[in-house]
C-alpha cells in the first residue's frame, strides 16, 4: 500500500472495506444514492417544502457542487485511491463516466432550476400588476370607484 497524503483520512481504509465486504458496498452504493437524491431535491425544490431558498443560492451551490465533483472525478482519473483494488483502465473509464455524466446532470438539474425560477418570476410580476390594478380605482362589487 502506498502512502496517502493527509487529506484521504480514513478514507482507503473505508474503501478497502467497501470492497471487500458485501454490506459495506451495499450501505455506500444507499448512503451515494441517498445524498444525490437530498441534493437533487434541495436544489430543484419541486415539492412543497417549508422554505424556500432563493435560485440565485440554489444555482450557486449547483456550481459550486458541479466544480467539486469535476475536482474529484479529475483527482480519480489522475490518481487512484490507495488501497484500490481496480484496474487503472476501469478506473479512469469509472472517472470519465462520473466526469461526463456528472455535467449532464448538472445541466439538467439547472434546467429544471431556471425555468421554476421563470415561473416564480413571472407569478411575482402577475401579483404586482393584480395589486397595482387593484389599487387604482377599478370598480369594486357595488360599483363604486374608490
Amino acid at each position: 500500500m502506498t502512502a496517502c497524503p493527509p487529506s484521504w483520512g480514513k478514507a482507503p481504509e473505508l474503501f478497502a472495506a467497501a470492497q471487500h465486504h458485501h454490506l459495506g458496498h451495499a450501505i455506500m452504493h444507499v448512503h451515494i444514492l441517498a445524498a444525490g437524491l437530498l441534493f437533487t431535491f434541495s436544489i430543484c425544490q419541486l415539492d412543497p417544502v417549508r422554505r424556500r431558498w432563493h435560485p440565485a443560492l440554489r444555482g450557486t451551490t449547483l456550481l459550486v457542487a458541479g466544480a467539486a465533483h469535476a475536482v474529484l472525478a479529475k483527482t480519480l482519473y489522475a490518481l487512484p485511491p490507495p488501497g484500490a483494488a481496480l484496474a487503472t483502465a476501469d478506473l479512469r473509464a469509472g472517472a470519465q463516466v462520473m466526469y461526463y455524466g456528472g455535467d449532464r446532470v448538472e445541466a439538467a438539474l439547472g434546467s429544471v432550476l431556471a425555468a421554476s425560477w421563470y415561473q416564480a418570476g413571472g407569478r411575482t410580476r402577475a401579483h404586482r400588476q393584480r395589486r397595482s390594478s387593484a389599487g387604482r380605482g377599478l370598480p369594486t362589487a357595488t360599483g363604486i370607484r374608490t
